[in-house]
């Protein structure tokens, strides 16, 4: 990025202002700290930010302001080879497609940022030695992490190949738990690669399934809103708001489920 003509912070500030009034010197230093854009520097130590810098600033800006998007999601789609912020704000307005969501959310601190939300991955419970490896087509009655499979075992479970799981895992579809014995994935996973074989036979490459992803964090994202402070307290309160997101998680289903089969003239009841 050293080619062109560049901008001290201050000016930088100045351009992202009328778009992002809430952007402050403080808040583009603390994503610096975290990895999320690196400028250069002068021998005397001043930023310089190049236009490259400023569209990726204005990108991760925008999305922390419209899709309540967790750091950590944005830092691994900012890493991707051959991110480039224009062509995602041109393609895919608002939207982001790489993951780890989590309902278990912790706040970054800094003085003047309050709406930046970090996400932490739910522990799985621990499976019954006796299911490992040998997955049901009903969802367990433990939930999450009723079972463990290893890859192998979640590609031979659900008629995938080592390739195509690997790929999920990669796009954030699906999410292993890493262990001293290696990667364990749950029931969740193996529900989600049958449905991407599924796809795949009616001719949908992989790279399309992201959008599902996309939709997920962006729910994920507002209903951390509403709940996340209270799944954090512990205790009732946390009961409760488990209670409440499981409720809201169906609904959302219902409205999705209406939208989509509406568009191509299918029974709701199906």
């Amino acid at each position: 990025m050293g080619d062109g003509p560049h901008h001290s912070i201050g000016e930088v500030l100045s351009l992202l202002k009328e778009e992002h009034p809430d952007v402050t010197i403080s808040k583009i230093r603390f994503l610096e700290s975290q990895g999320l854009i690196d400028p250069e520097r002068t021998p005397s130590g001043y930023r310089k930010f190049y236009q490259g810098d400023i569209d990726r600033l204005r990108w991760i800006l925008t999305q922390q302001r419209d899709n309540f998007l967790p750091l950590k999601v944005i830092k691994r789609r900012v890493a991707e080879e051959g991110f480039d912020p224009i062509a995602e704000i041109d393609e895919r307005p608002g939207s982001l497609p790489l993951p780890e969501p989590s309902l278990f959310a912790e706040r970054e601190v800094e003085p003047d940022l309050t709406d930046v939300v970090e996400s932490s991955a739910e522990v799985p419970e621990t499976a019954d030695p006796s299911t490992t490896g040998s997955p049901s087509n009903d969802t367990p009655a433990g939930g999450f992490g009723s079972i463990e499979l290893t890859a192998v075992a979640l590609a031979d479970a659900s008629g995938a190949d080592l390739g195509m799981v690997a790929e999920l895992e990669r796009m954030g579809l699906i999410e292993g738990n890493r262990t001293d014995d290696g990667t364990l994935f749950d029931h969740e996973a193996l529900l989600v690669v049958k449905a991407a074989l599924a796809f795949r036979a009616s001719g949908m490459e992989l790279r399309h399934l992201r959008m599902y992803k996309v939709a997920a964090d962006r729910e994920i994202g507002m209903l951390q809103q509403l709940r996340g402070a209270a799944l954090t307290k512990g205790g009732s309160a946390a009961a409760g708001a488990r209670d409440d997101l499981a409720r809201l998680v169906a609904e959302g289903e219902a409205i999705h489920r209406s939208l989509v089969r509406r568009a191509f003239g299918l029974e709701l009841d199906r």
